[in-house]
């Protein structure tokens, strides 16, 4: 069955009432005792709590570049969501991995992400943003000479796959702001509310009975959309400025965009960010009793500044390929239980992908699987999408970077053995969504 929108509600949560304890009469000796074992227990937890205060770590940010003479520049480097600027993107950024991440101390490298390629007569520049976690008592020049020693010692003893021109490396600090500027021009990075980044692997916990997301910006593409008067109708993938990604069925009953808004944020109420719609166009071989090609596009009537709890996810290559039991992960304000309510707080799960061969067996969904349609979840059930997670992201990390490869949009009950949720297959429309945004 379609998983229908439905409306937000309110779980009433039980008051707790504690029982009062008996007032206590204590001799002198006891007492005594009791203040010299409190005088030491204060004492040991302020000693604690100091060393955790000083030890606090911060997170570091760097403007790194330098020049790679083993690289003849392309035309596409200079296009951020080509094929070729990715790939090699991933080349250095795993090498930059392999420099950090063992020399400058455990969990003391985070990660890094590649901003710009440019031409350069003996190869290519590389415009690239380093991550560190240090104590909050380092100053970033410290921090800063420890990285360029490392970096400098890394190219004398390691065997790297890029060579790099030693005197072009410079290195500069720069504030979390200035780092979130940068990214702005990378699609698919999601980082927390402390600028953190995040690591791949999240909870394993359903969005049927799951738990909820954990933090502002953990997945900052997802938005809500919303009927004005109605609430929560469906979910939505931000991918630009103004567009978002989301089902056909979301707007079966009602295609006139000034009767919806688009909200962004971990809760619904209250939101983040609210925006008003002015276009909707939904796929024309749209066939509702089929479920084939349910997606659409729905664009905004002003643009998002994209900040660190709202970003675009990266739109896939249309050859993108993921073989089954991959792991992908759902996001969703729907219900925890069939025909339940809304929930007001974003939830997570970490699914699966399921080869349609395997979704079209008789005894799972007998052949209504088109090649339009990806199956993901887990054939014992238990862990799923459900109804009011429709039309909302279905997203694979590829070497922290985050694609769409899916929609919500079908399936029968919530979290059934044997009957996986149904997600719009991204890549299929791939051509589709360029044709109708130029994205």
């Amino acid at each position: 069955m379609m998983y229908a929108p439905v409306e937000f509600s309110k779980t009433a949560y039980p008051q707790i009432e504690y029982q009062r304890r008996q007032q206590q009469f204590w001799d002198p000796i006891r007492l005594a005792l009791f203040t010299l074992a409190i005088v030491a227990i204060v004492g040991i937890t302020i000693g604690i709590v100091t060393h955790f205060v000083v030890e606090d770590d911060k997170s570091f940010y760097y403007l790194a570049s330098f020049q790679v003479t083993s690289i003849k520049y392309r035309e596409n480097y200079g296009i951020r969501s080509s094929r070729e600027f990715i790939e090699r993107s991933h080349q250095i950024e795993r090498m930059m991995s392999k420099i950090f991440r063992r020399s400058s101390g455990v969990g003391r490298f985070i990660k890094s992400h590649v901003i710009k390629i440019s031409p350069d007569e003996q190869g290519v520049n590389i415009l690239i943003v380093l991550m560190f976690r240090y104590p909050s008592t380092d100053s970033p020049e410290r921090i800063k000479k420890r990285i360029e020693r490392t970096f400098y010692q890394s190219l004398k003893i390691k065997q790297l796959p890029l060579t790099i021109n030693i005197p072009s490396f410079s290195l500069t600090p720069i504030d979390s702001k200035k780092m979130r500027n940068l990214l702005n021009s990378r699609c698919g990075i999601r980082m927390s509310s402390s600028n953190i980044p995040l690591p791949a692997s999240s909870s394993t916990e359903r969005i049927v009975q799951g738990r909820e997301t954990a933090m502002e910006g953990e997945w900052p593409w997802q938005a809500s959309l919303q009927l004005i008067g109605a609430g929560h109708q469906c979910g939505a993938t931000l991918i630009s400025n103004t567009w978002l990604l989301t089902a056909a069925h979301c707007f079966w009953k009602n295609r006139d965009p000034t009767k919806w808004i688009v909200t962004f944020g971990t809760t619904i109420t209250p939101p983040l960010v609210k925006r008003s719609v002015g276009k909707i166009i939904i796929h024309e071989e749209y066939h509702r009793d089929t479920n084939e090609n349910d997606i659409a596009l729905a664009q905004l009537t002003t643009r998002v500044e994209f900040s660190n709890v709202v970003q675009r996810v990266c739109l896939p290559d249309s050859s993108m390929k993921l073989p089954p039991k991959t792991s992908v992960f759902v996001t969703g304000f729907g219900s925890i239980v069939d025909d339940g309510p809304t929930q007001n707080k974003l939830r997570q799960a970490r699914v699966e992908t399921i080869g349609s061969d395997v979704c079209n067996r008789k005894d799972v969904y007998d052949g209504l699987i088109t090649p339009g349609m990806l199956c993901a979840g887990f054939m014992e059930g238990k862990i799923d999408a459900c109804k009011g997670d429709s039309g909302g992201p279905l997203v694979y990390d590829n070497r922290d970077i985050w694609y769409i490869v899916g929609i919500v949009s079908w399936g029968q009950s919530c979290a059934l053995p044997n009957k996986p949720g149904v997600y719009t297959r991204v890549t299929k429309y791939r051509d589709w969504i360029a044709s109708k945004t130029g994205l």
